[in-house]
Protein backbone atom coordinates (compact mmCIF):
# COMPACT_ATOMS: atom_id res chain seq x y z
CA UNK A 1 0.00 0.00 0.00
CA UNK A 2 1.09 3.48 -0.92
CA UNK A 3 -0.05 6.93 -0.96
CA UNK A 4 -2.77 8.33 1.18
CA UNK A 5 -4.73 5.92 3.68
CA UNK A 6 -8.15 6.08 4.03
CA UNK A 7 -8.46 5.88 8.12
CA UNK A 8 -11.48 5.10 9.74
CA UNK A 9 -14.42 7.41 10.43
CA UNK A 10 -12.99 10.26 7.73
CA UNK A 11 -9.64 11.03 9.61
CA UNK A 12 -6.77 12.17 7.37
CA UNK A 13 -3.65 10.29 9.34
CA UNK A 14 -3.07 8.21 12.65
CA UNK A 15 -1.41 9.31 15.75
CA UNK A 16 -0.12 6.36 17.97
CA UNK A 17 1.24 7.57 21.54
CA UNK A 18 3.13 4.53 22.95
CA UNK A 19 5.06 4.82 26.33
CA UNK A 20 7.64 2.64 26.97
CA UNK A 21 7.72 1.60 30.73
CA UNK A 22 11.59 0.78 31.01
CA UNK A 23 11.88 1.97 35.28
CA UNK A 24 15.63 1.89 35.71
CA UNK A 25 16.33 -1.10 33.78
CA UNK A 26 16.88 0.28 30.81
CA UNK A 27 19.70 2.54 32.02
CA UNK A 28 21.37 -0.15 33.89
CA UNK A 29 21.32 -1.98 30.68
CA UNK A 30 22.94 0.45 29.12
CA UNK A 31 25.50 2.07 31.55
CA UNK A 32 25.89 -0.93 33.91
CA UNK A 33 24.21 -0.88 37.53
CA UNK A 34 26.65 1.09 39.49
CA UNK A 35 25.79 3.88 37.44
CA UNK A 36 23.68 5.26 40.24
CA UNK A 37 23.71 8.78 38.85
CA UNK A 38 21.63 7.00 35.11
CA UNK A 39 19.67 4.36 37.10
CA UNK A 40 18.45 7.13 39.72
CA UNK A 41 17.53 9.34 37.21
CA UNK A 42 15.05 5.92 35.63
CA UNK A 43 13.42 5.23 39.00
CA UNK A 44 11.22 8.55 38.06
CA UNK A 45 10.09 6.34 35.76
CA UNK A 46 7.49 4.54 37.94
CA UNK A 47 7.62 7.17 41.06
CA UNK A 48 6.52 9.94 39.78
CA UNK A 49 6.54 10.40 35.87
CA UNK A 50 4.33 7.57 34.88
CA UNK A 51 1.52 8.93 37.10
CA UNK A 52 2.33 12.50 35.48
CA UNK A 53 1.25 10.97 31.89
CA UNK A 54 -1.60 9.52 33.19
CA UNK A 55 -3.44 12.43 34.30
CA UNK A 56 -2.12 14.29 30.99
CA UNK A 57 -3.71 11.17 28.61
CA UNK A 58 -6.89 11.30 31.07
CA UNK A 59 -7.45 14.89 30.65
CA UNK A 60 -7.96 14.92 26.88
CA UNK A 61 -9.40 11.14 27.20
CA UNK A 62 -6.58 9.40 25.08
CA UNK A 63 -5.75 6.45 25.68
CA UNK A 64 -2.04 5.00 24.52
CA UNK A 65 -0.03 2.06 24.12
CA UNK A 66 1.99 0.76 27.50
CA UNK A 67 5.27 -1.19 26.54
CA UNK A 68 6.25 -2.51 30.06
CA UNK A 69 9.72 -4.31 30.82
CA UNK A 70 8.37 -7.14 32.70
CA UNK A 71 10.61 -6.08 36.17
CA UNK A 72 8.91 -2.79 36.23
CA UNK A 73 5.27 -4.73 36.08
CA UNK A 74 6.89 -7.03 39.27
CA UNK A 75 7.83 -4.10 40.64
CA UNK A 76 4.54 -1.46 40.98
CA UNK A 77 1.39 -3.98 39.48
CA UNK A 78 -0.53 -0.41 41.04
CA UNK A 79 0.68 1.59 37.43
CA UNK A 80 -0.14 -1.94 35.40
CA UNK A 81 -3.69 -1.70 37.17
CA UNK A 82 -4.25 2.22 36.38
CA UNK A 83 -3.39 2.01 32.93
CA UNK A 84 -6.01 -0.82 32.71
CA UNK A 85 -8.89 1.02 34.35
CA UNK A 86 -8.10 4.18 32.86
CA UNK A 87 -7.96 2.06 29.14
CA UNK A 88 -4.78 1.93 27.87
CA UNK A 89 -3.33 -0.86 25.46
CA UNK A 90 -0.37 -3.13 27.22
CA UNK A 91 2.15 -4.78 25.30
CA UNK A 92 5.85 -5.90 26.21
CA UNK A 93 9.09 -4.55 26.25
CA UNK A 94 11.27 -7.67 27.61
CA UNK A 95 11.97 -8.93 31.05
CA UNK A 96 14.96 -6.39 32.24
CA UNK A 97 15.48 -4.35 29.03
CA UNK A 98 18.28 -6.63 27.84
CA UNK A 99 19.09 -5.90 24.21
CA UNK A 100 17.53 -8.77 21.94
CA UNK A 101 20.02 -7.89 19.40
CA UNK A 102 22.73 -10.44 21.20
CA UNK A 103 20.06 -13.20 22.13
CA UNK A 104 18.49 -16.31 20.45
CA UNK A 105 15.75 -17.17 18.98
CA UNK A 106 14.95 -19.29 22.25
CA UNK A 107 16.19 -16.75 24.77
CA UNK A 108 14.21 -14.40 23.37
CA UNK A 109 10.94 -16.61 23.39
CA UNK A 110 11.51 -16.83 27.16
CA UNK A 111 12.07 -13.39 27.91
CA UNK A 112 9.07 -12.43 26.16
CA UNK A 113 6.63 -14.96 27.30
CA UNK A 114 7.41 -14.39 31.20
CA UNK A 115 6.65 -10.73 30.28
CA UNK A 116 3.68 -11.36 29.26
CA UNK A 117 2.60 -13.55 31.93
CA UNK A 118 3.67 -10.83 34.21
CA UNK A 119 1.27 -8.50 32.30
CA UNK A 120 -1.40 -11.01 32.43
CA UNK A 121 -1.29 -11.79 35.93
CA UNK A 122 -1.61 -8.10 36.56
CA UNK A 123 -4.19 -6.29 34.28
CA UNK A 124 -5.69 -9.43 33.54
CA UNK A 125 -5.22 -9.41 29.49
CA UNK A 126 -3.11 -10.74 27.46
CA UNK A 127 -0.40 -7.83 25.82
CA UNK A 128 -0.95 -7.27 21.98
CA UNK A 129 2.00 -6.08 20.85
CA UNK A 130 5.78 -6.05 21.13
CA UNK A 131 8.62 -3.56 21.15
CA UNK A 132 12.16 -4.30 21.76
CA UNK A 133 14.35 -2.52 24.18
CA UNK A 134 15.97 0.49 22.29
CA UNK A 135 15.35 -0.94 19.13
CA UNK A 136 18.00 -3.91 19.57
CA UNK A 137 16.46 -6.91 17.11
CA UNK A 138 17.67 -9.40 15.17
CA UNK A 139 16.29 -11.41 12.58
CA UNK A 140 14.76 -14.02 15.31
CA UNK A 141 12.93 -10.94 16.78
CA UNK A 142 9.81 -10.87 14.69
CA UNK A 143 9.15 -14.73 14.77
CA UNK A 144 9.08 -14.99 18.21
CA UNK A 145 6.55 -11.94 17.93
CA UNK A 146 4.29 -13.98 15.44
CA UNK A 147 5.01 -17.38 17.37
CA UNK A 148 3.73 -15.50 20.23
CA UNK A 149 0.32 -14.91 18.78
CA UNK A 150 1.15 -10.99 19.12
CA UNK A 151 -0.51 -8.97 16.26
CA UNK A 152 1.95 -6.02 16.13
CA UNK A 153 5.81 -5.19 16.19
CA UNK A 154 7.19 -1.62 16.54
CA UNK A 155 10.94 -1.80 15.53
CA UNK A 156 11.31 -1.24 12.01
CA UNK A 157 11.47 2.59 10.95
CA UNK A 158 11.64 2.14 7.45
CA UNK A 159 8.42 3.86 6.73
CA UNK A 160 5.34 6.31 7.92
CA UNK A 161 2.60 3.27 7.12
CA UNK A 162 2.10 -0.30 8.38
CA UNK A 163 2.73 -3.70 6.52
CA UNK A 164 1.98 -6.87 7.42
CA UNK A 165 4.85 -9.29 7.23
CA UNK A 166 4.43 -13.17 7.83
CA UNK A 167 7.64 -14.11 8.90
CA UNK A 168 6.47 -17.86 9.09
CA UNK A 169 4.29 -18.08 6.15
CA UNK A 170 2.28 -20.35 7.36
CA UNK A 171 1.62 -18.41 10.36
CA UNK A 172 -0.84 -15.42 11.34
CA UNK A 173 0.05 -11.50 10.05
CA UNK A 174 2.12 -9.20 12.17
CA UNK A 175 1.29 -5.85 11.27
CA UNK A 176 4.80 -3.76 11.53
CA UNK A 177 3.77 -0.12 12.91
CA UNK A 178 6.79 2.15 12.15
CA UNK A 179 8.86 4.55 14.97
CA UNK A 180 11.08 6.89 14.69
CA UNK A 181 14.48 8.15 16.57
CA UNK A 182 13.01 11.64 15.62
CA UNK A 183 9.65 10.61 17.45
CA UNK A 184 10.99 9.34 20.66
CA UNK A 185 11.44 11.61 23.47
CA UNK A 186 15.14 10.39 24.28
CA UNK A 187 16.11 11.81 21.27
CA UNK A 188 15.53 15.49 22.76
CA UNK A 189 16.02 15.48 26.35
CA UNK A 190 18.69 12.66 27.02
CA UNK A 191 21.12 12.45 24.13
CA UNK A 192 20.29 15.99 23.63
CA UNK A 193 18.39 18.96 25.80
CA UNK A 194 16.10 20.93 24.01
CA UNK A 195 13.03 23.38 25.20
CA UNK A 196 9.97 21.13 25.37
CA UNK A 197 8.13 23.87 23.04
CA UNK A 198 10.64 22.82 20.33
CA UNK A 199 10.29 19.45 20.65
CA UNK A 200 6.44 19.66 20.42
CA UNK A 201 7.03 21.99 17.22
CA UNK A 202 9.40 19.43 15.44
CA UNK A 203 6.86 16.83 16.13
CA UNK A 204 3.87 19.48 14.77
CA UNK A 205 5.60 19.97 12.33
CA UNK A 206 5.74 16.52 10.80
CA UNK A 207 2.39 15.55 12.18
CA UNK A 208 1.22 18.49 9.47
CA UNK A 209 2.99 16.58 6.68
CA UNK A 210 1.68 13.02 8.02
CA UNK A 211 -1.62 14.33 7.95
CA UNK A 212 -1.31 15.79 4.26
CA UNK A 213 -0.42 12.54 3.00
CA UNK A 214 -2.39 10.35 4.76
CA UNK A 215 0.34 8.90 6.98
CA UNK A 216 1.12 7.38 10.68
CA UNK A 217 3.55 8.72 13.34
CA UNK A 218 4.27 6.49 16.43
CA UNK A 219 5.61 8.03 19.50
CA UNK A 220 7.45 6.90 21.91
CA UNK A 221 7.90 8.29 25.54
CA UNK A 222 9.69 6.99 28.43
CA UNK A 223 7.66 8.71 31.83
CA UNK A 224 11.52 9.10 32.81
CA UNK A 225 11.67 11.71 30.64
CA UNK A 226 8.58 13.25 29.28
CA UNK A 227 6.62 12.72 32.88
CA UNK A 228 9.40 15.50 34.04
CA UNK A 229 7.67 18.59 34.34
CA UNK A 230 8.85 20.28 31.19
CA UNK A 231 8.73 17.60 28.46
CA UNK A 232 5.37 16.48 29.59
CA UNK A 233 4.61 19.81 27.69
CA UNK A 234 5.70 18.31 24.68
CA UNK A 235 3.37 15.81 24.63
CA UNK A 236 0.54 18.23 26.23
CA UNK A 237 0.79 20.22 23.44
CA UNK A 238 0.92 17.89 20.71
CA UNK A 239 -2.41 16.07 21.60
CA UNK A 240 -3.91 19.37 22.03
CA UNK A 241 -3.17 20.52 18.57
CA UNK A 242 -4.03 17.08 17.44
CA UNK A 243 -7.24 17.06 18.71
CA UNK A 244 -8.12 20.58 17.98
CA UNK A 245 -7.39 19.95 14.05
CA UNK A 246 -10.26 17.68 14.19
CA UNK A 247 -9.06 14.88 11.65
CA UNK A 248 -6.54 12.47 13.36
CA UNK A 249 -7.27 9.34 14.49
CA UNK A 250 -5.50 9.21 18.24
CA UNK A 251 -5.61 5.38 18.34
CA UNK A 252 -3.86 2.85 20.32
CA UNK A 253 -0.93 0.67 18.54
CA UNK A 254 -3.55 -2.41 18.53
CA UNK A 255 -6.50 -0.43 16.81
CA UNK A 256 -4.11 0.86 14.21
CA UNK A 257 -2.67 -2.96 13.47
CA UNK A 258 -6.08 -4.25 13.51
CA UNK A 259 -7.84 -1.56 11.08
CA UNK A 260 -4.54 -2.46 8.74
CA UNK A 261 -4.92 -5.89 8.69
CA UNK A 262 -8.70 -5.66 8.15
CA UNK A 263 -8.17 -2.90 5.67
CA UNK A 264 -5.83 -5.62 3.60
CA UNK A 265 -8.06 -8.11 4.05
CA UNK A 266 -5.61 -10.85 5.71
CA UNK A 267 -7.37 -10.45 8.60
CA UNK A 268 -10.25 -12.31 7.51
Amino acid sequence: MSGAAAWPAGHRSALVISIDVDGPYGEINHHGADDSYWWSQAEYDLHAGIWRLFEILRDRDVQASFCWVGRSVEDRPDAVERAEADGHEHAIHSWDHRYYASMSYDEQFEDAARTIEAIEAVAGVRPGGHKSPAWRFNDHTSKVVQALGLDWQMDYARADLPWIERPDPAGAPLVQLPPSRFYDDYTYFVDWTVNPRNAAEFWRDDLDILRAEGKLMCLTLHPWVSGRPGPSTALANLLDYAIGVGDIWIAQAGHVAKWWLDRSGEGD
